[in-house]
């Protein structure tokens, strides 16, 4: 009897149980709160944000590469109009070189050999956000206007953060071609719903590591 009193005894509180119960659940449900509403203030800022109605000059202008949205000319446009020293394009595909994006885009020769880089190296937005903090680094620059598409443009800002560091970014996001709102396009929907779980993990992962300034061979002087 004694033997079975205590084994009654060792176990826990019907209302202990039902305490952690509560517990749990108000976390699950509190953490998802909390994703549903970034996610929501997040698909808003894609949805509103646009360029500065007076963009400032910066010291460089970066492009990073993708489909559609005409970013390319977006970053010739600005290079031309003096808002920014330098041009980068970032993930350049191998094959294309200074002389297709001057036909494409009608920049001057002369305003590409001077003041137009390209990057080969970078594969995804880790990598652009590298490239772009060695070069930002090697020049110098500490503000940049920096050329992607509105949804790409939160997690581009993390990145390069991660990379560089305290650096001034100017956004100039270009336009997408699905202008209906996110709750009203299941297709945009989807696709910012898998952007902001790669900022999350963008946030999570924090600060890179030691970023080496690339060999430029022809540094302006500031």
């Amino acid at each position: 009897m004694k033997r079975k009193a205590d084994i009654r005894q060792s176990k826990p509180p019907q209302s202990k149980r039902k305490g952690w119960a509560r517990f749990l659940t108000f976390l699950i449900v509190g953490t998802l709160s909390l994703l549903l509403g970034g996610f929501i203030a997040f698909a808003q800022y894609v949805d509103r944000v646009q360029p500065p109605e007076i963009l400032p000059v910066a010291d460089g202008i970066v492009v990073w590469t993708g489909k559609g949205g005409g970013r390319l000319q977006a970053g010739v446009d600005l290079l031309q109009s003096k808002k920014g020293e330098r041009l980068l394009i970032s993930g350049v595909h191998e094959d294309n070189g200074a002389a297709q994006i001057t036909d494409v885009t009608g920049l001057a020769a002369d305003l590409a050999e001077c003041c137009l880089d390209l990057d080969y190296v970078a594969k995804d937005t880790i990598g652009n956000a590298r490239e772009t903090a060695s070069w930002a680094r090697a020049l110098g620059y500490e503000h940049i206007i920096l050329v992607t598409s509105a949804y790409h443009m939160p997690r581009a800002k993390v990145e390069i953060d991660a990379a560089a560091g305290r650096m001034r970014i100017t956004p100039f996001p270009v336009e997408r071609a699905d202008t209906r709102k996110w709750y009203k396009s299941a297709s945009r929907t989807k696709r910012l719903l898998q952007e902001y779980s790669k900022l999350l993990l963008a946030y999570a992962r924090g600060r890179d590591g030691e970023v080496n300034p690339p060999e430029l061979s022809d540094v302006p002087e500031n």
